[in-house]
């Protein structure tokens, strides 16, 4: 099976059945195919050819969707781009990938003709502007006389339909290739073990850019189900498309679901078809335990399960399942189908349950890093994926996550590689030295936190403050900018000159640390 089959089989299996509603848009999944061949087929007249690849700019939508099907069955790669990025940050993404082809959405205008300066990509609007019509095609006009047929392509399974840029620990962002067997075959094993039915009814707020989009949405696309598909996420409209709708499963992170029940319209909101709540992620201030009080988990009103990935999997590692997710509170659970997980020790060797070892995975997997041959094979080292999350297990296989490998902090469903925030913040011209971790938040999971060393001393650290938030803003996505701030006389250092990040750690705190749940740390200030 290939990802186009998703549609095509489902089109002539239960061809008036509801696939997607996205705004004023709802289509059964003959509808899609139709417009998933439509667009694959103008792919082709703009001869887009086998593993050609093609990037996208834009908030979630229906041409969007159609584009990501459309791609993977004339043999295309789709490029997602993330759309807080700036246009140094696109052209990296440009000039690394290669795409013959950029759709994106008028609002990015200003971003795509900066990033794109002087490269040789066909640019093409996604949407049609409402100005006057610029000199690039509109989608409109892209669509236009394209057939509905299949696309007469022979696609091998392991062919790649999609590369996922991941920011690096250790340097620029890295393409993450996702081929069309590693995304069927993991879809198969988690809807195996979340027991998704064809009568649910799934919302999808997640950007275009995350693994989070594309990767649950297909578990719900492949069963039949229907998806109710938002541009981005907002409590508020998601409230309403919740009771509108009759939405039966709600994925969440703590950010997400703590905007969902601290919304004012959560009391009013009729929530009664929910019938699964699931989740990934980290929970240092309990937004999940609250969660399930106010849906009524404990008590066997809807359920609750714990899912565990990452972009370079499936992304689906392991899943705690609703009847034991409260007798193993906190943990990730077990391998789902078709994957095995191993805990190794820095030597590769299995660690003894209970201690703790890094969580590496053999199954559905990416192909490799793009054109990155030195990263891929240290994260595919000995035949496994190596997570850089650290974990331990009981005696029944149970995992907990109690520590990170990679420099990484996982902010608001973002994940924010320190390295990137150092590089960036060692350019201003203050700043001598500086050190980024991740501090816990009771919303967030992490905040960013940023230990600097200056090269003179000031008087005014509010005005400093400000000025380094809005370099680093300029220069990279919003996210990334740190929100605690500490100056220091020096970072702690080992004999090679490495800095200690557990000794800062544990001045400033850590979400791995036994009550550090919330705070700023010691001599932190938060923006």
């Amino acid at each position: 099976m290939l990802i186009g089959d998703i549609v095509r089989q489902n089109a002539n299996n239960w061809p008036r059945k509801a696939a997607i509603v996205c705004g004023n848009d709802r289509l059964d999944y003959t509808a899609l195919n139709v417009r998933v061949n439509r667009v694959a087929n103008a792919l082709v007249r703009r001869r887009i050819n086998y593993g050609d690849r093609v990037a996208v700019l834009g908030r979630n939508s229906i041409d969007y969707l159609c584009l990501y099907f459309a791609t993977a069955k004339v043999g295309a790669v789709l490029v997602p781009l993330n759309f807080w990025h700036r246009a140094e940050e696109h052209r990296y993404v440009f000039t690394d990938s290669e795409p013959k082809m950029l759709f994106y959405e008028p609002e990015y205008d200003s971003v795509v003709r900066d990033a794109t300066a002087g490269l040789a990509i066909d640019l093409l609007r996604l949407t049609p502007a409402l100005e006057e019509s610029s000199p690039e095609a509109d989608w409109q006009d892209f669509i236009s006389g394209a057939g509905d047929e299949e696309p007469d392509t022979k696609i091998q399974p392991d062919s790649a339909h999609m590369i996922l840029y991941t920011s690096g620990t250790t340097g620029r962002p890295k393409g993450a290739v996702l081929s069309h067997s590693r995304t069927i075959a993991d879809a198969f094993g988690m809807v195996a073990a979340m027991r998704l039915r064809q009568n649910d009814t799934f919302i999808n707020y997640f950007p275009s850019f995350h693994v989070g989009n594309w990767d649950h949405m297909k578990l719900f696309l492949l069963v039949g189900a229907r998806v109710v598909m938002m541009r981005e996420f907002d409590a508020a409209a998601a409230l309403e498309a919740i009771a509108r709708e009759k939405v039966t499963v709600l994925l969440g992170v703590p950010t997400m679901l703590h905007a969902l029940l601290t919304h004012a319209d959560f009391g009013k909101t009729d929530l009664s078809s929910i019938r699964l709540v699931y989740y990934g992620a980290y929970d240092p201030s309990g937004i999940i335990g609250r969660t399930a009080d106010v849906f009524g988990a404990r008590e066997g009103r809807i359920e609750m399960g714990h899912t565990y990935g990452l972009t370079e999997g499936g992304p689906f590692i392991s899943y705690c399942p609703p009847e034991q997710v409260f007798s193993h509170w906190g943990s990730i659970g077990r391998a789902i189908p078709g994957i095995e997980v191993a805990l190794l020790d820095d030597s590769g060797h299995p660690v003894p349950a209970g201690q703790p070892g890094e969580i590496c995975a053999r199954g559905p997997r990416m192909t490799g890093y793009w054109r990155n041959t030195a990263a891929t094979d240290a994260a595919l080292a000995g035949g496994w994926l190596h997570t850089g999350d650290v974990g331990v297990a009981d005696e029944n296989g149970f995992l907990w996550i109690v520590d990170r490998k990679k420099d990484m902090i996982r902010t608001g469903g973002q994940n924010v590689f320190s390295k990137e925030v150092e590089d960036c913040l060692a350019a201003h011209p203050k700043v001598a030295e500086a050190a980024v971790i991740g501090v816990p938040d009771p919303i967030y999971e992490e905040r960013v936190c940023a230990v600097i060393v200056l090269r003179e001393a000031t008087d005014d650290e509010d005005a400093l403050r400000a000025e380094l938030s809005a370099f680093v803003r300029e220069r990279i996505a919003g996210y990334n900018v740190p929100r605690d701030w500490a100056f220091v006389e020096s970072l702690p250092k080992t004999p090679v000159g490495k800095t200690m990040k557990h000794v800062l750690r544990e001045r400033f705190g850590s979400m791995f640390h036994s009550g550090a749940h919330g705070g700023t740390g010691s001599g932190a200030t938060r923006e």
